[in-house]
C-alpha cells in the first residue's frame, strides 16, 4: 500500500515562510493549505515531543506560519489536536476504500480491508498511539470525537455489510451494537499490540482480526440462522 495516513498534498511543505512571520505587512489571507499544514506540524511534532509539552510556537515554527495564522484556524492546540484525529480516521477509510469493490464479494475482500487498516496505523505507530492517549485527557471534546471515529468505522462496516446483502438478501443485518463491539476489539488489539512495542508489526495480526470479523459476518449468513432455529 502506497499511501499514507497524510495524503502527499498535506505533507508537502513550502519552501519559504509565512510572509507575515516575516514581518511584512501584507497579511496572507488564510487558506485550506495552513490548517492542513498546522495539522501536519502538530503529528510530526507529536513524534518527537508529548503533547503537554507542545506549545502553539512549536507548532507554528514546524509549519512555518504565524501564530495569527494558526488562532485564524483553531481556537487551541486542543482544537488542533482534535481536528488531526478526525483527520487521520478519514484519510484511513479513504484508503481502506479505495481498493473496495462493491460488486464483488464483501466476504472475499476482507483480508484487503483488514490489511489496509493495519498498515496504515503501521506505518506511523508512536503518533497513532500518542493520539489515542491524549484523547482520552481532553476530557468531554475528546471523548466526543472518539466516538465520532468510531462511529465512522461502525458506518463503513454496516455499509459493506448492507452491500453485501444486495446480492444475498437471506443475510442479516449487522446491528450498530455488533458493528461497534468488532470495530472496539480491534482497535483495543491495536493499542495492545503498540503498548508491547510491536506497533512496526501490526500486520501480524491481520490473520486473528481476518478470523474474528468472519465469525461475526458468518453469524449472519442464511445457514447460520438455521443452525441456531432463527428466523
Amino acid at each position: 500500500m502506497s499511501q499514507t495516513l497524510f495524503h502527499a498534498p498535506l505533507m508537502s511543505m513550502p519552501t519559504s515562510a509565512d510572509p507575515e512571520s516575516l514581518g511584512t505587512t501584507t497579511a496572507t489571507p488564510p487558506t485550506p493549505d495552513h490548517r492542513s499544514r498546522l495539522m501536519t506540524a502538530m503529528g510530526t511534532t507529536l513524534v518527537h515531543k508529548p503533547y503537554g509539552e507542545i506549545t502553539i510556537a512549536d507548532v507554528v515554527a514546524e509549519a512555518r506560519v504565524s501564530k495569527r495564522t494558526f488562532y485564524e484556524q483553531f481556537a487551541s492546540k486542543d482544537e488542533c489536536l482534535l481536528a488531526l484525529c478526525e483527520l487521520l480516521s478519514e484519510r484511513t477509510l479513504a484508503v481502506m476504500s479505495e481498493g473496495f469493490d462493491p460488486d464483488k464479494d464483501w466476504m472475499a475482500q476482507l483480508n484487503w480491508v483488514i490489511e489496509a487498516y493495519l498498515g496504515n496505523i503501521q506505518k506511523q505507530p508512536a503518533l497513532i498511539r500518542t493520539l489515542c492517549v491524549e484523547l482520552l485527557n481532553l476530557g468531554t471534546p475528546g471523548l466526543a470525537v472518539r466516538r465520532a471515529i468510531l462511529q465512522r468505522f461502525v458506518n463503513f462496516l454496516i455499509r459493506q455489510v448492507e452491500l453485501s446483502r444486495q446480492h444475498e438478501p437471506g443475510r442479516l443485518p449487522l446491528s450498530h451494537n455488533l458493528a461497534m463491539a468488532v470495530v472496539g476489539g480491534v482497535n483495543e488489539l491495536i493499542l495492545e499490540a503498540i503498548e508491547q512495542g510491536r506497533g512496526d508489526r501490526l500486520l501480524d495480526l491481520a490473520p486473528e482480526v481476518e478470523a474474528f470479523v468472519k465469525a461475526v459476518l458468518d453469524a449472519l449468513e442464511p445457514h447460520a440462522r438455521s443452525a441456531h432455529g432463527l428466523r
